[in-house]
């Protein structure tokens, strides 16, 4: 039998084992024969956000199955890294390998079929390291908070400068505040104790009162001899 008629009566057995929504013959002109076939990660289980969905791609060469197929995987590409694709396609490689001079695609398939579980092994075990990494990471952040920050000398001392210097800022500006509040209604006296300068006028006033100068031309003669008695008197007694 040739190859040609080998490659078209094992298309027409495929198609008779899987359906029409699994298989997809792209090419049937030989020595272009193209197919691919759609497998599920979950084909019994109710669906879920862990499932996947792989296209093995499936080209024949000219003197197929006396040499391997072309073999692709797609659909993966977004769940799984690019060596781990490329290491489930060399296994279907080996398994071609083992079934060369064969028509060989339902083993390829069969293979696929059982490097389908181990992925979703993979992935469900890269899930729970995930959520393994994320609770150490809150582990840790709740230890963090518990033990605190560890108080040096040099930290407590800083800590102790900055505390002062806020605490004396906000006693100003309540001094200056409350003081503020208070001037409208502060008394003669109040002024005069909180206001040196006015101290200091007073005593201004009084040393300047011995300097003050009489001029005499606002008083008549006998009101000035009568002056000058008096202040002669006084001085007497």
């Amino acid at each position: 039998m040739s190859h040609q008629e080998q490659q078209e009566q094992e298309i027409e057995a495929l198609e008779a084992i899987y359906s029409e929504e699994e298989i997809q013959v792209i090419c049937r002109d030989y020595p272009n024969i193209e197919l691919s076939i759609e497998l599920k990660s979950n084909q019994y289980d109710d669906p879920s956000d862990d499932d996947f969905d792989v296209s093995l791609g499936i080209e024949f060469t000219e003197s197929y199955p006396d040499e391997i197929p072309i073999i692709t995987l797609a659909g993966i590409e977004d769940v799984f890294s690019e060596e781990r694709i490329s290491e489930s396609i060399q296994k279907l490689r080996a398994v071609a390998e083992e079934n060369l001079g064969m028509v060989m695609v339902f083993a390829i398939v069969s293979a696929l079929q059982d490097e389908i579980g181990d992925l979703v092994d993979l992935k469900k075990k890269a899930k729970e390291e995930i959520k393994e990494i994320e609770k150490e990471k809150k582990e840790a952040e709740s230890r963090k908070k518990f033990e605190g920050t560890v108080v040096t000398p040099e930290s407590f001392r800083e800590w102790k400068e900055k505390f002062d210097s806020e605490r004396k800022a906000v006693i100003d500006a309540a001094e200056k505040e409350r003081l503020a509040n208070l001037a409208g209604r502060l008394t003669g006296r109040q002024l005069f104790l909180r206001d040196a300068t006015l101290n200091l006028s007073d005593v201004t006033l009084i040393g300047a009162q011995d300097e003050v100068e009489i001029d005499e031309s606002l008083f008549d003669n006998e009101e000035l001899e009568g002056l000058d008695m008096d202040s002669d008197e006084d001085f007497d007694e």
